[in-house]
């Protein structure tokens, strides 16, 4: 009966950890919207370039974002599904 949560349980645990974070979550939300630069990031999060880069760089190691180069800048993009999903839920919860 609980072998599909238990099996699927380190996952989801990888993704509420994303979210667990005010900053990364903002990230997150703000990346819901399309691509976006750190240089873009930063300023509406009110956070550091390295900490911005640092979230962005272990979201996309861990697959929940994608980068691409385009010129001097890299622009992230959410890619996993499942988070988009999540974010939609919380936001129709509490936006």
């Amino acid at each position: 009966m609980y072998t599909e949560i238990i099996q699927k349980a380190p996952e989801v645990s990888r993704i509420l950890d994303m979210l667990s974070h005010e900053k990364r979550l903002c990230l997150l939300c703000i990346l819901s919207d399309g691509p976006k630069n750190i240089s873009e990031l930063t300023e509406t999060l009110g956070i550091s370039q390295s900490l911005a880069s640092q979230f962005a760089l272990k979201m996309r190691d861990q697959g929940i974002l994608k980068s691409e180069k385009k010129g001097k800048e890299v622009y992230y993009e959410l890619t996993d599904i499942k988070v988009i999903e999540v974010l939609k839920a919380l936001k129709n919860i509490y936006c």
